[in-house]
């Protein structure tokens, strides 16, 4: 059962146009979040009914209203959680036990609780998919960053804020196509990418079914002949 329900069809939007590919990048870099909310994996428009956009939308209590929504797009845009990453990554790499990690992260950071609990969630993260052995994260994808991960809200977001009228279609393009721009400055491949995204989620989650369920996707978006990172070329920027 388990095997059957990992190679799942994608979710498709049947009655989309064809699109350039710049934007076919840009909305794939948020492949792994737009299966685990069951969005369509090729258009702007998710699929989901209205009901469950406004869920999705309470689901988060900071966002309570069309402002809130801009400002967590403008945040992931130009901060995220990429800033809360870069600064633990130095303790990351330098492999302390969690003992360890949170006395150096105390000691760097007095008071910053949220960057304690961020770090023994990477780490527990890495070492559960360690044991588990069907991701291999080493040092280089933490090097790398949590940039898709940002960048896959960033268009999730922005694919809701368009649908439910906050924001129009040119500027959810816009998000989308800077989505995708900057992840080619920083991955060769999609594989990298859902790597960086399966890190990000892992520091913001401590939760074990959610590792697993984003992890199943990771494997679906990588191995599946049928998924749409097989079938499209992932080019590095040359700007």
């Amino acid at each position: 059962m388990a095997e059957q329900a990992l190679f799942q069809p994608f979710n498709r939007n049947q009655q989309r146009e064809n699109l350039e590919s710049t934007k076919e990048t840009g909305l794939l870099i948020s492949l792994i979040p737009s299966l685990q909310e069951d969005f369509y994996v090729d258009s702007l428009t998710t699929g989901a009914s209205k009901e469950t956009l406004s869920k999705l939308l309470l689901r988060n209590p900071g966002i309570k209203n069309e402002t809130a929504v801009i400002e967590m797009i403008h945040f992931l845009h130009d901060e995220g959680d990429r800033i809360s990453f870069s600064i633990l990554l130095p303790f990351l790499v330098a492999e302390y036990d969690p003992k360890e990690l949170e006395e150096k992260i105390r000691e760097r950071f007095f008071g910053i609780e949220l960057f304690i609990h961020r770090a023994k969630n990477l780490y527990h993260f890495l070492e559960y998919v360690d044991k588990k052995n069907i991701v291999s994260i080493e040092k280089e994808d933490l090097k790398r960053g949590i940039l898709a991960w940002d960048m896959g809200e960033l268009i999730s977001w922005a694919r809701i804020a368009c649908e439910t009228g906050y924001i129009d279609e040119k500027t959810a393009w816009e998000y989308i196509k800077y989505a995708g721009e900057q992840c080619r400055q920083t991955f060769r491949n999609w594989n990298e990418i859902g790597k960086s995204y399966l890190i990000g989620q892992a520091m913001i989650t401590d939760k074990k079914e959610e590792a697993d369920r984003a992890i199943r996707y990771f494997l679906l978006a990588t191995q599946d002949e049928n998924s749409p990172w097989r079938k499209n070329h992932f080019s590095l920027s040359t700007t």
